[in-house]
């Protein structure tokens, strides 16, 4: 039996996963797609019966896939990965009850998302204040709910038996729970379904790859001034709760780059033989998360200063990583970065994101010597990497590209210009 509003299943589509949460409070009579099934768009998946008997047909209240919203930049394509199904098992037939009365909980006005969020970080529904029309609760309103300290009356502590010392135990701590051991056996193999965001994932990189001629360009950059910097806006952002990368300040060099080569922040509508230069700039950030790889999207990121990028950045990331992105956080980027400076690593070529001609690398900042008139000394060293569509863009374009994003990181005190 489900309640009304209960999370009922989960739909992922080739961006994100999806909570559809029940209509009405019933029980399920038929589940029509099977857990990792593919389901066309506004295809049934489950047949709900309203109340706890079973109903005439038409007051089975059927749940569709939703209609993933397209993507506004993107010419037209093949037709995208349909989302996958993971419909909850059909429970065990009970005799007819009354419908359980909601609790404080259902009562709350609040959508299927806030919700889950509340669910995640422990909150009870009722006893938040609700900011949204008609008292409607917020996901806001439940992240800053759960981030405000509570108040905890200590308890009086019980004196403890005083005891001779020869009676004593020694206190020991108990040792943590090894790790589970991973074991391989001869022959063995793990078969792992391809599908959801790594299918979909997969099928963007090899349309882009047999698509899109690659190639890549890669300089070197003395980050040392940069990274001086860095460290006094960290400290200014960390005032603000802000966390100040150094991805902030290559946004700004690149969007000034775009400006100055703005070929570089484009499509090409085949169809049409047109190269379509667009004027606004969204920089898609590829964020590694246990679902595999998202790209949530800076908008006008060259409207925006240091700490108004380090904020987005922060919470697009974090919405990645949690899976509460929205979909329109994740559609529409016009160039993306793809950073392994926390990983590690030289530099590497990465594949561009189609529709897209250009995806820029950054990679881990190093302690290197670097000669500087005419002496060796120490300076922070790293690698940026730049992937174009050579069917757009041109060597020479490329080489002008990194080479003003280099000027200006090497002197931040440009980027103010």
């Amino acid at each position: 039996a489900l309640k009304e509003d209960q999370p009922m299943v989960e739909v992922m589509t080739d961006k994100a996963t999806v909570e559809i949460t029940s209509p009405v409070a019933g029980r399920v009579a038929k589940i029509l797609k099977k857990e990792g099934e593919v389901a066309p768009v506004h295809s049934v998946i489950v047949i709900l019966e309203k109340g706890g008997a079973a109903a005439p047909a038409p007051a089975a209240t059927p749940v569709a896939a939703p209609k993933p919203t397209p993507a506004p930049t993107a010419p037209p394509a093949p037709k995208a990965p349909t989302p996958v199904a993971a419909p909850a098992p059909a429970p065990a037939r009970v005799e007819p009850a009354p419908a359980p009365v909601a609790t404080e909980a259902q009562r709350v006005l609040a959508a299927p998302a806030t919700r889950k969020l509340a669910r995640e970080l422990g909150v009870e529904l009722g006893a938040v204040a609700g900011s949204g029309p008609h008292g409607r609760v917020t996901k806001d309103d439940v992240a800053g709910f759960a981030s405000t300290p509570k108040v905890v009356s200590a308890p009086v502590p019980t004196p403890a038996p005083v005891t001779a010392p020869a009676a004593t135990p020694l206190a020991s701590t108990p040792a943590p729970a090894p790790a589970p051991v991973r074991t391989f056996t001869a022959g063995g193999e793990d078969r792992i379904p391809y599908r959801g965001i790594r299918k979909a994932t997969g099928d963007q990189m090899r349309r882009s790859a047999y698509t899109a001629p690659h190639f890549t360009y890669v300089d070197e950059i003395d980050m040392t001034a940069l990274y001086a910097l860095r460290k006094s806006a960290a400290a200014i952002g960390e005032e603000q709760g802000t966390k100040v990368t150094f991805l902030p300040f290559i946004m700004k060099a690149l969007t000034s780059a775009i400006r100055k080569f703005p070929n570089v922040n484009s499509t090409l509508d085949e169809e049409k033989g047109e190269i379509v230069v667009k004027h606004d700039i969204h920089v898609g950030i590829a964020t590694d998360t246990d679902r595999g790889l998202m790209v949530p999207v800076v908008r006008h990121a060259d409207q925006k200063g240091v700490l108004e990028l380090a904020g987005d950045l922060q919470r697009l990331s974090q919405a990645a990583r949690s899976g509460t992105a929205k979909r329109d956080e994740l559609i529409g980027s016009t160039i993306t970065i793809t950073s392994a400076g926390s990983i590690g690593g030289l530099f590497a070529t990465p594949i561009i994101n189609y529709p897209e001609v250009a995806i820029l690398g950054v990679y881990q900042i190093k302690d290197k010597p670097v000669i500087k008139d005419g002496a060796i000394v120490p300076g922070k060293i790293g690698y940026l990497s730049l992937t174009l569509d050579h069917r757009v863009v041109d060597g020479g374009t490329a080489a002008h590209f990194v080479n003003h994003m280099k000027r200006l990181l090497e002197n931040p005190g440009l980027l103010v210009l």
